[in-house]
């Protein structure tokens, strides 16, 4: 039976993965007891951990959505500098594959072109630079030998459970206010996370996958698209209003609001298509689906 480690077990992705995996037949060793507290991975608690596991998949690190602004010389060491020492302590264990999650965001934080994954780093903001320059380690310490690497890059991932800006969305898409979001076409790559654990656990059966891998629904959305989809499923007029897009940025800057504006109204899409190729792989499930199921759970909460 395959074993795998799980990093991160008790986040937004990871109680959704660890259960998922088992079902597939997977023994999963989580990182976090039945009460959610983390174990301790260090020294031999990690190499402990590590024994007899054939692949690792790293989800934990701090999210961009998250971090207060006094924790942003956290995101080195935590993103960069403990994924490459989880991957150093891979390789002397004996693991076979490693899997870790980035972000598009390592890439640029817009693009009119799809991004391919031979895009070159353009990271903006302490997140993304610790994503891209996690990346270069990676790549670099798996050419010296150890696992074998598997990088995915994702773009926002929602889902039951989803925080940041996609949870202020939701909220906002469930009152009555009228949004300015009118001008906000610019089409954004998303994944739903049913359609991610999907593709890691696809990943734990493939042979031999890209190091670089791009995921994302089979759907773009545009903001206002997606507004007013969301508010047809709260039961909500769309009610949204024309400002341009550029006043509406230029309004959000002083406010040090300018990354939340630019993820509203400017492009990011993702070429997924030669990786799900490489794969033999494609998103099972429907975006519209996953936004119905993702609103289900904002409903209740």
């Amino acid at each position: 039976m395959t074993l795998a480690a799980v990093s991160g077990a008790s986040g937004f992705i990871g109680t959704a993965l660890t259960p998922a995996l088992a079902a597939k037949g997977i023994a999963v060793r989580p990182d976090a007891r039945p009460d959610g507290q983390r174990l301790p991975l260090s020294g031999q608690a990690l190499a402990d951990w590590l024994r007899g596991t054939d692949i690792v998949y790293h989800l934990a690190g701090i999210a961009h959505d998250k971090a207060a602004p006094t924790r942003q010389a956290d995101f080195t060491t935590v993103n960069r500098d403990l994924t490459l020492d989880l991957y150093h302590a891979s390789a002397a264990a004996g693991v076979a594959a490693f899997v870790w999650l980035s972000s598009i965001k390592a890439l640029g934080e817009s693009a009119e072109a799809p991004l391919g994954v031979d895009a070159p780093h353009a990271p903006q903001g302490n997140y993304a630079r610790s994503k891209a320059q996690a990346e270069l380690g990676l790549l670099r310490a798996s050419q010296a030998g150890g696992p074998r690497l598997t990088i995915v890059r994702p773009p926002l991932v929602y889902g039951p459970g989803v925080r940041g800006n996609f949870a202020r969305l939701l909220k906002l898409c469930a009152s009555p206010w009228p949004l300015p979001l009118a001008d906000a076409r610019g089409p954004r790559a998303l994944l739903g996370l049913d359609n991610l654990v999907d593709l890691l656990i696809h990943l734990a059966h493939t042979v031999n996958p890209p190091t670089l891998i791009h995921a994302c629904d089979t759907e773009e959305w545009r903001t206002t698209d997606l507004v007013r989809e969301l508010r047809r499923l709260a039961g909500r007029p769309n009610r949204q209003f024309f400002v341009p897009a550029r006043v509406v940025k230029a309004m959000a800057r002083p406010l040090g609001l300018a990354a939340t504006a630019s993820s509203l109204f400017d492009p990011l899409r993702v070429d997924s298509g030669p990786s799900m190729q490489a794969l033999d792989w494609r998103p099972p499930h429907s975006a519209r689906r996953l936004l119905e199921k993702t609103w289900r759970w904002a409903a209740r909460h």
